[in-house]
């Protein structure tokens, strides 16, 4: 064997870039895991974002518990940005390629954030013990001066452990061959690769690892053999579970951290496929679990949780009543104050938006008649697209016309009655769309899946009745925001900073509590956005899989052409929706910007995108050109 290593390394060609060939997962889940790592990682980063803000605003949290706890934030938050976003890359593009240097660092600061991580599970459980075992002398041995020192200690160990490893195994020659069978650049993975004897690394990795795991554990084993000897010495049952509560979050965390790192590690080498979904755990859902733990577990994170959230909240309910009992006047007008943009360009935004108008209303128009005359296009696909043009040509209508005369005349004075007008059609059509997206989603599915049912279950009947659902959908959603909007008090105020009267711009000119609207609003807008786009998830999910099954290349060819347009226009409508209404509020001026694509652009877009990438579209356009020219 080390004669072949060596012929092996003889022939070895030096590589500036290594390539992580991840795991193998079904590809029809391929956009349900990159949105599973990026909800972990997004989930991580403001879980342990939040426990470090809290600890460091609330002064009573400032005690050695909480100080370790915010170290262990820090580590999971770095845990998560060496390993999810080059996985999310990698799902996304196929492309896991990682530089030499790249490579070193990422294993380098994987061991040393797990090792270190280690040493502070060892670190917590002294204090616990210190904490009940000797609590008249806690303050005094537990004192910021050790705190700190043993904080320092725990990242300095996590540091030579990760010098150790990535020196050793990045001093070994490698071969030609430069491909890691892993989710990241780990010593089991790139020992395989080297062109070299490896046994002295694997004894020194399970020696290591194996060793200052079996310490820490052991350490932490004996802090809980006297912690539950002490507990069980408190006369009280009452004083009993306060001490347990205050370790129980602790014990959860390491059982978590230790079940992971001895499977991995000090077990012997395999080739097992389930090794990338344990450090996948280790990397994407234990950050989660930590602060989840802690919040939960704890009674003082809640309380101070709950208490920061009760104090922001009384703030703003204050503010609107002192606002409230100062409004003196009962406005019948509101001033839309539209968009800011330089004066030089006005002529030209008005030639823009006039053009996308007459653009929108042309287009969407030209699809209407030719369905209408085509009777080859008398299908459920354009009877649903008849639909989506009528509504595209009904949103443009509802924000450019008013916007236009804004520009033109500098003023944006609307009546009440016609502001909750706006706001009423505004989100009666976009909810519509939605549902109607969904419908759409779902026709295409019963033609690829189903195609020899698809005459017989997608009847005339049943699309009337899923068209006329969609309008019912969106109409009851209008109702119920314009209800509880202009349901409000105003203030003072009457000017809506923004192009059009729409909640979260109307919401900031109410004199009362508008918790309830913005709860209302996010739950609503999020559930109906979410669970539209993840039915047209799932349906295309198996719209691929039966396509992926068509022998021919022309017959999947032809297949994935009728959904392209879809799916462009199903991106095209979420971004601004989930930008706009799902995220917090801000005040930033690119929300404008989105409604203006939403209402002027995407309107234009629609017919465009069908009748590029569709083949009946374009003949039946063709044909009713024909038809006209020898009219005339």
């Amino acid at each position: 064997m080390i004669g072949a290593a060596i012929k092996e390394c003889e022939n070895a060609t030096v590589f500036e870039n290594f390539e992580l060939l991840g795991f193998p997962y079904p590809k029809d889940l391929k956009f349900l895991l990159v949105f599973f790592f990026l909800l972990m990682y997004l989930l991580s980063l403001s879980g342990n974002g939040l426990i470090l803000l809290v600890v460091a605003l609330e002064s009573h949290l400032h005690k050695p518990m909480y100080w370790f706890l915010c170290h262990l934030s820090t580590m999971d938050m770095i845990v998560s940005s060496i390993v999810l976003p080059k996985l999310v890359a990698w799902l996304i593009g196929g492309n896991g390629v990682i530089s030499f240097a790249g490579c070193a660092a990422q294993l380098f600061f994987f061991h040393f954030m797990g090792s270190t991580e280690c040493f502070l599970y060892t670190v917590m459980a002294l204090d616990r013990f210190m904490a009940i075992c000797k609590p008249l002398h806690y303050s005094t041995i537990m004192n910021y001066r050790v705190c700190f020192c043993l904080a320092v200690g725990t990242w300095f160990g996590g540091s030579l452990n990760g010098a150790i490893h990535s020196s050793l195994t990045f001093h070994l020659p490698y071969s030609w061959r430069n491909q890691v069978n892993y989710v990241l650049c780990d010593i089991p993975a790139m020992l395989k690769l080297a062109c070299a004897d490896t046994s002295i690394n694997e004894i020194v990795t399970v020696i290591d690892i194996g060793l200052v795991a079996m310490a820490c554990f052991l350490l932490i084993l004996t802090s809980y053999v006297y912690i539950v000897s002490a507990i069980l010495r408190i006369p009280t049952s009452k004083g009993r579970r306060h001490a347990f509560s205050t370790c129980t979050a602790h014990i959860t965390l390491v059982v978590i951290y230790y079940a992971p790192l001895v499977y991995h590690y000090v077990r012997p080498p395999s080739r097992d496929s389930f090794d990338g979904v344990v450090v996948m755990f280790f990397a994407a859902v234990t950050p989660v679990l930590n602060p989840l733990i802690y919040t939960l577990r704890n009674k003082e994170m809640k309380d101070v949780i709950e208490d920061c959230q009760h104090t922001f909240c009384s703030a703003m309910i204050n503010a609107a009543i002192k606002e409230c009992e100062n409004a003196t006047t009962m406005f019948q007008n509101f001033e839309l104050l539209g968009f800011a943009y330089p004066k030089d360009l006005k002529s030209l935004f008005v030639f823009f938006l006039l053009l996308m108008y007459l653009l929108s209303l042309s287009g969407n128009g030209l699809i209407l008649l030719v369905v209408a005359l085509e009777s080859h296009l008398h299908k459920p696909m354009y009877w649903f697209l008849c639909h989506l043009s009528m509504m595209d040509m009904m949103v443009s209508s509802v924000v450019l016309p008013k916007l236009v005369t804004w520009l033109i005349g500098g003023n944006g004075v609307i009546s009440f009655a016609g502001c909750a007008t706006q706001l009423f059609f505004f989100h009666f059509l976009g909810c519509t769309e939605c549902f109607l997206y969904t419908v759409m989603a779902f026709d295409r599915f019963m033609a690829i899946c189903k195609p020899l049912h698809y005459g017989t279950i997608m009847n005339y009947q049943v699309c009337f009745c899923l068209a006329v659902g969609t309008w019912f959908g969106g109409s009851i959603h209008g109702v119920i925001h314009s209800s509880l909007t202009f349901h409000l008090p105003y203030g003072w105020r009457n000017q809506v900073n923004y192009v059009l009267c729409d909640i979260p711009a109307m919401l900031k000119l109410a004199c009362a509590d508008t918790s309830i609207n913005e709860m209302v609003t996010l739950i609503d807008i999020g559930f109906v956005a979410m669970a539209c786009f993840l039915l047209i998830l799932t349906s295309y999910v198996y719209i691929v899989s039966a396509i992926l099954r068509i022998p021919t290349s022309k017959g999947r060819h032809r297949a994935f052409s009728t959904c392209t347009a879809h799916i462009t226009l199903v991106v095209i409508y979420y971004v601004p929706v989930v930008y706009n209404y799902v995220r917090p509020p801000s005040q930033d001026s690119f929300d404008g910007v989105l409604v203006m694509f939403y209402a002027a652009v995407t309107p234009f877009l629609n017919p465009l995108i069908y009748t590029l990438r569709n083949k009946e579209m374009k003949n039946g356009q063709l044909w009713v050109i024909n038809i006209d020219f020898v009219l005339q």
